[in-house]
């Protein structure tokens, strides 16, 4: 299962549609939709119920948004805390300073 495909799907519950997630990943909304029906296809249940003028989430789709949203700020929060250990200055400082007296 692919993490960035179900950031993508916690990014179309949270906006409501595939073009706003789109915009927010700077991709087409095609690209959101294929990457929505993978998903699915790995979980092997729909996740949405699609209409040419809208998209509703199925009562899976809403308990698994409901877990994953968790895991998926948890992870991001991680990462985020790893790289401010490695972006600190870390080591000894030497400073010389010369003295006039």
């Amino acid at each position: 299962m692919n993490l960035y495909n179900i950031r993508l799907f916690v990014d179309v519950m949270q906006s409501g549609n595939f073009a706003s997630a789109a915009r927010l990943h700077n991709i087409d909304p095609s690209s959101v939709s294929r990457s929505i029906s993978n998903l699915e296809a790995d979980l092997g249940f729909r996740l949405f119920k699609r209409s040419t003028r809208k998209i509703v989430p199925t009562e899976a789709g809403s308990v698994y948004y409901d877990k994953v949203e968790k895991l998926v700020d948890a992870f991001d929060q991680a990462g985020e805390q790893a790289m401010d250990l490695i972006s600190k200055p870390m080591g000894v400082l030497r400073i010389t300073a010369v003295s006039y007296t």
